[in-house]
């Protein structure tokens, strides 16, 4: 479990010092309508946060809640505050890619403390009018994380899941 940890620590490291490299949700010279889809974070308690993101729309990396909060709290020691971000893509049929992931305050943390990462793609057609959120669950028995319609709540993709935080 150790050195699954150090990889996540290390990679989450990585990740601050390549810190560039982000595209906008909707492709370049597109000026017609866009639809909202907000990332998702739950503060678990001081020094862990649980995040629900889209980290990438049409191969299109984009600057997510995880880094973003990464970012916002080097150098808080032991406590983290999530900043979470959302995004303007085309009301049409798109790939995207969804993640829920544990995110605490201190790389060391996540090595004694039980982690979640699953990450996939699933195709969503948002429409115009409508504002969606990136929604999951962070649990022992499953990590999951899907697209919902914000008013109704109702699941709008398939859900990506993975592996829980338990043993």
């Amino acid at each position: 479990m150790k050195s699954a940890a150090s990889a996540v620590a290390a990679a989450l490291l990585a990740g601050c010092a390549a810190y560039q490299g982000f595209q906008p949700a909707t492709p370049d010279g597109y000026d017609g309508p866009t639809v909202n889809v907000a990332d998702q974070t739950s503060q678990v308690s001081g020094s862990l946060v649980h995040v629900f993101e889209m980290t990438q729309v049409d191969g299109r990396r984009l600057l997510s809640t995880s880094i973003a909060t990464l970012q916002a709290n080097q150098g808080r020691g032991f406590s983290v505050a999530p900043v979470a971000l959302s995004n303007e893509v085309p009301p049409r049929p798109a790939r995207v890619r969804l993640q829920a992931v544990t995110q605490y305050a201190a790389p060391i943390l996540a090595m004694t403390h039980p982690t979640c990462r699953v990450e996939g793609d699933v195709a969503f057609a948002p429409e115009a009018g409508k504002r969606y959120r990136v929604a999951g669950r962070i649990a022992a028995a499953e990590c999951a994380a899907w697209i919902e319609d914000l008013a109704t709540g109702q699941p709008v993709t398939y859900k990506v899941s993975g592996k829980g935080t338990g043993p």
